[in-house]
């Protein structure tokens, strides 16, 4: 079944609102489904996309949702069928709270941290510490641990994270179908869960994208982690319907020290790690040079 699903165009901060501003589909395809917002969003069918609406009449890249002055603006980007505010055909407009926007033939409310139904819609998976598909650790409880081993760590720890994504997912859920998709996904994680040190996190932080924190780890060490877990991955022999299905995956690693980093850094640094080694290549292990 076709989906919504997030991807990154810009390194995303892992900071968590109480209650965030969302859009939630209450028309169309999709329906019931639930997005929250960060400061910036694109809107699309496929490609680097921040918010990926899987429907025939929405558009590549079809609309751009930022934050400005306390609340959202969208801004229409050309696309065949036109991004509607409350029914009216806008090139740039305000959204508010409760504004409806109409996108191809998916209808999305805006929900601000007041209103009172952004709490109804808010699922278990978001209010939990688990991905609900793989039982990994989702990006709210992987935050937290992260705050967590740079307050309690011991003076200049070195704390490691792994961020990696599965390369060409899309192809796989379009070959083989998004069932085949999902247990891709879930043998990635039962990997990641296998080899994972005592104290160390896995976990599920998007739709194909996962993460490794590694407390008390020197950066050689957290580049070998991640190096085995890259050739277990392109060893995993798997079959839908008789044919092969090559999973592998593109690895970003970051080592922040706790008297001169924080969680945010951290991320940004594994993130920016993984958007180098898929510049051109897939498949590898990267990470930046000491800042």
């Amino acid at each position: 079944m076709k989906g919504i699903t997030l991807t990154r165009v810009s390194p995303p901060s892992l900071a968590l609102e109480p209650r965030p501003w969302c859009l939630h589909v209450v028309g169309g395809p999709l329906l019931g489904a639930r997005v929250e917002l960060g400061d910036v969003a694109i809107v699309g069918r496929e490609g680097r996309v921040d918010i990926k609406l899987d429907v025939p009449s929405v558009s590549r890249r079809h609309c751009h949702i930022y934050r400005k002055r306390g609340g959202y603006w969208v801004t229409d980007l050309g696309a065949t069928n036109p991004t509607r505010v409350n029914d009216i055909q806008i090139t740039s407009s305000p959204v508010l709270d409760g504004d409806l926007v109409t996108v191809g033939e998916v209808v999305l409310k805006v929900m601000s941290p007041a209103n009172a139904e952004n709490d109804a819609t808010l699922n278990l998976e978001t209010q939990g510490k688990k991905d609900a598909l793989t039982g990994l650790a989702n990006r709210r409880e992987l935050r937290k641990a992260i705050e967590t081993a740079f307050a309690e760590s011991k003076a200049d720890a070195e704390i490691g994270l792994i961020v990696l994504d599965v390369d060409h997912f899309k192809h796989i859920n379009d070959r083989f179908g998004h069932s085949a998709g999902e247990r891709v996904l879930t043998t990635i994680a039962r990997v990641m869960r296998d080899q994972a040190r005592a104290h160390d996190l896995p976990a599920r932080i998007g739709g194909e994208e996962f993460a490794v924190l590694l407390p008390n780890t020197l950066k050689v060490d957290a580049m070998r982690i991640a190096e085995r877990l890259r050739l277990s991955f392109a060893a995993l022999q798997l079959l839908e319907d008789g044919e092969p299905v090559t999973v592998t995956a593109t690895f970003g690693v970051a080592v922040g020290r706790t008297s001169n980093s924080n969680a945010d850094h951290l991320y940004t640094r594994a993130d920016s790690a993984l958007y180098e080694a898929k510049r051109f290549y897939r498949n590898r292990v990267v990470t930046l040079p000491d800042a």
